[in-house]
């Protein structure tokens, strides 16, 4: 894997990543992530805002999600900072192309909704038992 489109194509592909975050005691905290599209240059992600990791974030929003394939041993790591996605035109597109977000939602429960957006500094992959690739992100 050694570019954004074999990256973007694998993460579809897997499905879950996994969001790793600092918690309020300084040990991290690694949890599944499903609802994910890549818009432009950012990968975002959708949570319940009453969830721990909104509060992780906001405290330290340096972050990283992985994904990872067993039968080929392939994997990509992104990291960057996490930031609130409050564009509206930005969350009525990702609710579009995530159904399952409104499945989710309750009617009425739209202020539960939190869209957080990923600018990776760094995208790593490989395939294999070996080291990682640097993959170059910004379009």
């Amino acid at each position: 894997m050694e570019t954004r489109e074999q990256v973007i194509a694998f993460i579809k592909d897997v499905k879950f990543g996994y969001l790793a975050t600092i918690g309020p005691d300084n040990a991290p905290r690694v949890r599944p992530v499903g609802a994910y599209t890549v818009y432009g240059d950012a990968l975002y992600f959708f949570t319940f805002k009453m969830t721990r990791k909104v509060t992780e974030i906001t405290a330290h929003p340096q972050a990283e999600i992985a994904w990872a394939r067993l039968n080929d041993n392939a994997q990509v790591r992104m990291r960057g900072a996490l930031s609130l996605e409050e564009d509206p035109d930005v969350q009525a597109r990702f609710k579009a192309d995530n159904p399952m977000v409104a499945q989710m939602l309750p009617p009425g429960a739209d202020q539960l909704f939190a869209l957080f957006k990923l600018e990776p500094e760094v995208v790593e992959a490989v395939i294999g038992l070996k080291p990682y690739n640097q993959v170059t992100w910004k379009a």
